[in-house]
Parts: structure tokens; sequence; C-alpha cells
């Protein structure tokens, strides 16, 4: 393995670094094994070693190797597999709660609006029978569609955390069964 190949799989190896330190540190270790006799470099190890060396030394715990991910695997499958029939409907009604949830939310600007609507039809008819029946009416039209404008933006955004979530424990799910 050449000076710079050691250096670049060092680099990627130093990723938890500061990038002014990485860059610092590699720079150093490709000027030293350029100069560098064969012991000397035998000395470093391989760049897994060296860079768990550096990151200690950094205050950096590396990430340790995992070697019963294939056993914890079989494990989790297995439990899963033997317990679906708990986990499946507790799943499902999570979700159907985040989905109503969400069409709750969702839905009051939606009927807000709508009474806006239905206020502008409805007033004028009632503008012929009875004329303060009627200013009531577009009145409260227009309450509505302001409550409505003013409370979009938070049921947007409480709308977007919701579906955030629910992609999230998603990811999470998925990732502790299959990864």
């Amino acid at each position: 393995m050449t000076a710079q190949e050691y250096c670049a799989a060092l680099d990627k190896l130093l990723k938890k670094l500061p990038s002014e330190e990485r860059q610092e540190t590699v720079r150093y270790y490709t000027e030293y094994l350029e100069d560098a006799s064969e012991e000397e470099k035998a000395a470093l190890g391989t760049p897994g070693e060296l860079a768990e060396k550096i990151l200690r030394e950094n205050g950096i715990e590396p990430k340790v190797k995992n070697t019963n991910n294939g056993k914890r695997k079989t494990v989790i499958i297995t439990i899963l597999v033997c317990t679906f029939y708990i986990w499946i409907p507790l799943l499902l009604a999570y979700y159907i709660i985040l989905l109503c949830t969400l069409i709750c939310v969702a839905i009051i600007p939606i009927l807000l609006a709508f009474a806006f609507c239905l206020a502008l039809v409805t007033a004028p008819f009632c503008f012929t029978q009875f004329l303060p029946r009627g200013l009531l009416i577009l009145g409260g039209g227009f309450v509505s569609i302001g409550i409505g404008l003013l409370l979009l933006k938070p049921f947007w955004i409480a709308c977007r955390s919701i579906v955030k979530f629910g992609i999230f424990t998603a990811k999470k799910l998925w990732s502790i069964c299959f990864d």
C-alpha cells in the first residue's frame, strides 16, 4: 500500500474529527510515510488501527464493530415472527391514530373555508328577509375565513410534523428490524 492509499483510507476513517484537524493529521502521516523506513511503516499498523488510536487520543470513542450482528438479526426476526399477532395490530392502530389526527387537523381550515363560502351564499337570501340576520351570517363567514387564514400555517406545520413523525418512526422500526 502506497503512502497516498494509506492516507486516503486513514482520511475516510477519521470522519469524526473536525475537517481542519483531520486534514492536518493526514498531511502529517503522508509526509511521515514518504520518509519512513519499512519498520516505521509497519509500526503504524493498519489505517484502521491508526485511526482508532488517533480518535482515542482526541477523546472520541471509535465505532466498535459488532461481531454478533448476524446472531442479533436472527434473534430479532425470530421474536418478530413469534409475536406478530401482538405487534401488527398495535402498529396498525398507531398509524391509524396518526392518520386520524392528520385528517382532523387538516379538515379544520377546510371547514372554516366552507363556512365562509356558505355564508357568502346564504347572506344575500337573509338580507332580503331580515337585514341583521344577513349581516350576522356574513360577519360569521368573514370571521371563519379569518380564523382559517390565521390557523392555516400552524395547521400546516402540525400536519407536516405528523407526517414526518410517522416517517421517522417507520424508519426507526425498519432499522431495528432489518439493519
